[in-house]
């Protein structure tokens, strides 16, 4: 995105970049919308995300979804919703980030996420032919992160139209993987493990690569790109049997300054994310549901003075459950049809 102003191209640039960080606090797991854990670093639309020495960036991020929408490979499940039994997922994410920079090349960023997850079914109680439908949740810190961006090519005069940077993460076992609810079981009254899909942590110290990039092709109008890998090594929770997997995400489009409106942009660009059936290094035992959605995704931003906000709204247009690790047969996952993520930021 390219404005006249410097000061507030540089703001609504940053705050678009922190979308792909922000709108992807969580991964849900199994019966949920299959989100990439831990997102990646600040997604970057032009030469206005460069920061000066020594500046921070304070942000909160607000992402919701409900996910009832059954698969099998890439085919619906009509079937569940059909007979009431389909699964549902109520989850929201509430990241809080802070950002550094160390120089103009180099920064450091540190999210410390939130979450809080209902999950509405009939199978883990009193069985699909009871009719009889319950909730369990889980809610708390969930895995906190923490990366640093290198830009590839000097942020100086001479790469204001295009920039590569790359990011290496960490990602720690902060969020409880291990909650626990009642469930309504034939018996009686039982508490259990809730579904891998509501857990608020997955358990395993996690390692990200990322690579970032954008190019302006014309006044006010620029491409971008991001891509993400979370490396998962360890195998899988001993105490529930839940697996530790990897995860992805890449997305890219165009983000357009609207000349009519000060401060405002909008964007529009396609996002593939997902949990892939087998770890790159480790184990890959244990409960999982892999699978990937592919989504269109428009947004906008609009900015004021140090203060900025985005609303942007992924709309799903493919989803499919994949097959896990020595399996032939995929099962079913549950997908949302879209997200809705907010954002509010400011620089100090």
């Amino acid at each position: 995105m390219q404005t006249t102003h410097p000061t507030l191209s540089r703001r609504l640039a940053f705050l678009s970049g922190l979308l792909a960080l922000l709108a992807l606090p969580a991964v849900s797991f199994g019966q949920g919308c299959l989100i990439a854990r831990g997102g990646g670093n600040a997604m970057i639309t032009d030469s206005s995300a460069y920061m000066e020495p020594g500046t921070w960036q304070i942000s909160t991020a607000y992402r919701y979804f409900k996910s009832h929408r059954h698969f099998a490979g890439n085919d619906e499940q009509t079937h569940r919703s059909d007979a009431g039994t389909e699964v549902y997922n109520w989850s929201s994410f509430y990241d809080f980030t802070a950002t550094y920079a160390w120089s103009r090349r180099l920064s450091l960023n540190l999210t410390v996420p939130y979450v809080h997850h209902n999950r509405s079914s009939l199978y883990e109680h009193l069985g699909n032919n009871s009719g009889q439908r319950f909730t369990t949740s889980a809610s708390g810190l969930a895995d906190m992160r923490g990366s640093a961006t290198w830009w590839i090519f000097h942020p100086n005069a001479d790469h204001l139209r295009g920039n590569l940077a790359v990011s290496i993460g960490l990602k720690a076992p902060t969020g409880d993987y291990k909650a626990r609810d009642i469930f309504t079981r034939p018996a009686g009254p039982t508490e259990r493990y809730v579904d891998s899909s509501i857990q608020p942590g997955d358990g395993g110290w996690g390692y990200s690569v990322e690579l970032q990039g954008f190019r302006m092709i014309a006044h006010g109008l620029s491409v971008y790109g991001n891509a993400f890998y979370l490396f998962n090594p360890e195998e899988r929770v001993e105490e529930s049997g839940f697996s530790i997997p990897d995860a992805y995400m890449a997305r890219g489009g165009f983000d357009i300054v609207v000349p009519a409106v000060s401060g405002l942009s909008v964007s529009l660009g396609g996002r593939i994310e997902g949990v892939p059936g087998n770890d790159a290094f480790g184990g890959s035992r244990g409960s999982r549901r892999p699978g990937f959605a592919v989504a269109v995704e428009p947004g906008a931003t609009f900015s004021k003075g140090r203060y900025a906000g985005t609303i942007t709204v992924p709309l799903a247009v493919y989803r499919a459950r994949t097959t896990t690790f020595g399996s032939i047969k995929a099962g079913d996952a549950a997908f949302a049809d879209w997200t809705l993520n907010l954002s509010f930021s400011v620089r100090l």
